[in-house]
């Protein structure tokens, strides 16, 4: 009787363990609505949510593991923390996302300090003044900003012990990224270009493990460090490192992580953008073509790797004939018989607007030169006034023209440009040069010129 009393009592345990569920309840309301869906990712988990015409959306999400995900709903985007076996409601207004975020359920309190957390964050994180401050000015604000996170977690009184180990090393790894940030963002605020960090200033980070391939999925705090660390590392390089940004990190990435996903997903989020048609293509390719990467991202890679290839110092470019700002149409054979350097810019984009004052420098240095400078602008139709105006108000000099269909520009497609402001160089044959020319910023933009001239 005791055996099977015994029994039935293990049985029980083992049918209570087993009626755990495998899933996350969310669903929420969201007022002043415009957004189509909501959007729930993290640790290689995805789920796209329908919102209702009144607002509402409800999923069930069948997670692979407790922790910290991303939730999208419109534009809007917060971080979130989810529990198989959990149920959270979100109510929010779109108008006024992050100061009206709010969350009932079972991890309501974890998520309400998130949302606290970040509020937080957006109000008094002011990233200027942070990385205007001095090393040690810095990292006493880093404590104090610490403290008032501590603040604010008790305040909420989350007594959830998982969730408090998870946070504890997402803020770890978050800290660690400010730190690593800290030397490139102080010379972008500060206009100090040479400046360097002291010797012991990194002291605090070894203690972080930097090829932790368990945390790297498990933690979209650990990816954006590793990210930094890399994108530090590389930066340190010596400027005349004959290899460019994209191949010294991958070289980096492919000496110090494991084959797997870490070092693809890191490989491949750069080549997505990184990879160019310069004198570093071919090598840059076969690197990760031999890092075992995933299939399906090897074949995407691929693909823009052969696109590339057409681009590469010594192809015909393709060619042009778009309207000109004082009228008619002007095309690149027009322009044959002189070296034509390419602005691709947009009204709208600010690292565009912020190179015109040294490509006007350029465009006077070399004006009596065999030399056509060409502003190409891809502003969408809606704002070809703007676009008008800013070439008359800014007496922008050159030959300023419109592209026919922005990014969708035959010229632009054929050039495989993802990003602006992009250069290029052609020569008096229709020739490339450089398909990612140096930016008039650059000095190697005159070395280059010098050399050709």
């Amino acid at each position: 009787m005791k055996k099977l009393l015994a029994i039935g009592v293990l049985t029980l345990l083992f049918a209570c363990a087993e009626e755990k569920p495998e899933y996350a309840i969310l669903n929420g309301t969201v007022e002043n609505n415009t957004g189509e869906t909501t959007f729930v990712r993290g640790y290689d988990f995805e789920k796209r949510m329908p919102i209702s015409e009144n607002g509402t959306f409800s999923d069930t999400l069948h997670i692979s593991k407790d922790g910290f995900y991303e939730l999208y709903i419109g534009r809007e985007r917060t971080g979130v923390y989810l529990e198989k076996g959990g149920t959270l409601t979100v109510t929010v207004d779109a108008n006024e996302f992050d100061e009206t975020l709010n969350y009932s359920g079972t991890l309501s309190s974890e998520n309400n300090y998130l949302a606290a957390k970040f509020l937080w964050n957006e109000k008094n994180l002011n990233f200027r003044e942070l990385y205007s401050l001095d090393e040690n000015a810095f990292k006493k604000q880093l404590e104090r900003n610490k403290q008032q996170m501590d603040s604010i977690y008790k305040a909420k009184k989350v007594d959830n012990e998982t969730f408090k180990k998870s946070l504890e090393e997402e803020n770890v790894y978050a800290n660690a990224a400010l730190v690593e940030n800290y030397e490139e963002a102080y010379r972008y605020y500060s206009g100090s270009t040479d400046f360097k960090v002291s010797s012991e200033f990194y002291d605090d980070l070894k203690k972080i493990n930097y090829t932790d391939t368990l945390a790297f999925r498990n933690s979209v705090a650990y990816q954006n460090l590793l990210e930094t660390h890399y994108n530090r590392l590389i930066s340190e390089e010596p400027k005349n490192n004959a290899t460019n940004q994209t191949l010294a990190l991958l070289k980096k990435v492919d000496a110090e992580l494991p084959d797997g996903y870490a070092k693809d997903k890191i490989m491949n989020s750069y080549l997505q953008y990184g990879l160019s048609p310069n004198e570093s293509l071919e090598e840059t390719y076969t690197i990760y073509k031999n890092s075992n990467p995933n299939p399906g991202n090897l074949a995407k890679i691929t693909e823009r790797y052969t696109k590339l290839k057409q681009l590469t110092k010594g192809n015909p470019s393709p060619t042009f004939n778009f309207e000109n700002h004082k009228g008619g149409t002007t095309s690149l054979e027009s322009l044959s018989g002189k070296y034509v350097y390419i602005d691709v810019w947009a009204t709208w984009c600010s690292p565009c607007l912020r190179e015109i004052p040294y490509l006007k420098e350029v465009e006077n240095e070399y004006k009596s030169k065999n030399i056509e400078f060409v502003s190409l602008s891809i502003d969408e139709e809606k704002d070809y006034d703007k676009w008008r105006g800013m070439v008359t108000e800014n007496d922008l000099g050159g030959i300023q023209l419109m592209a026919d269909n922005n990014w969708n520009s035959k010229f632009v497609q054929e050039y495989a440009i993802l990003g602006i402001p992009r250069f290029i160089l052609i020569d008096p044959q229709g020739i490339i040069v450089s398909a990612d020319a140096p930016r008039p910023s650059d000095p190697q933009l005159k070395n280059m010129l010098d050399g050709l001239m």
